[in-house]
């Protein structure tokens, strides 16, 4: 049998068995979305790894990376795209390579799906909504060394601060970024993250300044004389949101 013959058939094979579980296939990754997540089998050389992630993940992502268009391509692009986030690693398996092991291949392929599913069952049980769901950091494919899926939970349930926070502290130990974009690659993913993280603070503080100035109108011509603690803690307010403003900016 020829290699490409025998590419082909794997290939085929995979197919089969994968539709049996719902998943679709494309190059080298079988996928499904179930539960509000994308699940992913991916086949590399001898290994299968088995990920999982919010659907949502990439989408916040392409749009922090200011890649929008990236959202109409096809389902496929969250397996495959070089810009795409790594998911959180289920299980991991050791598949042979070589073509005379062809029927221990095919066994093992029916053998990774059948574990698969059960392990995916598993994750859902576990973590049943996809909103509230935070990566073990510890469990990220090895490609995701900036934590990138860990960021986008964190920034998708609005902890801004947690995620500049982190990236400060990764500054600080030197973490050189895998992403870069510009002009002589001049931001890099960790950039994107803050400014936006920035933005949203900042829109955060306004609005809760333009609550207070609100009820500062009301107590001020209601009671002037009973409240005005409170209208030194909306004053105090304003001159946060001032000091925020000229310290951090908008990028």
């Amino acid at each position: 049998m020829r290699v490409r013959e025998f590419d082909k058939l794997l290939a085929d094979t995979r197919r089969n068995i994968g539709r049996k579980y719902g998943f679709r296939q494309s190059s080298y990754i079988n996928f499904k979305v179930e539960s509000g997540y994308f699940f992913c089998i991916s086949f590399i050389g001898g290994r299968a790894l088995v990920t999982a992630k919010p659907m949502y993940a990439d989408d916040l992502w392409w749009d922090i990376w200011e890649t929008p268009e990236n959202k109409k391509e096809p389902l496929s692009l969250r397996g495959l795209g070089v810009f795409s986030l790594s998911g959180q690693v289920l299980v991991k398996y050791d598949i042979p390579t070589r073509m005379e092991d062809l029927e221990e291949i095919l066994s093992a392929y029916k053998n990774i799906f059948d574990d698969a599913e059960s392990e995916i069952s598993k994750f859902i049980e576990a973590f049943p909504d996809a909103d509230k769901f935070y990566p073990d950091v510890n469990k990220i494919d090895s490609f995701d060394r900036d934590k990138l899926l860990y960021l986008i939970t964190l920034i998708h349930n609005g902890r801004f601060s947690e995620v500049l926070s982190f990236i400060k502290e990764a500054r600080r130990n030197k973490h050189h970024c895998m992403f870069n974009s510009g002009f002589l690659a001049n931001r890099d993913d960790y950039d994107y993250i803050r400014s936006w993280c920035k933005k949203h603070l900042f829109i955060e503080r306004v609005k809760r300044n333009a609550i207070g100035n609100r009820l500062m109108k009301y107590y001020l011509f209601r009671k002037p004389i009973e409240n005005i603690g409170i209208f030194i803690f909306l004053l105090v307010e304003l001159l946060v949101t001032i000091i925020f403003i000229v310290h951090v900016g908008i990028k």
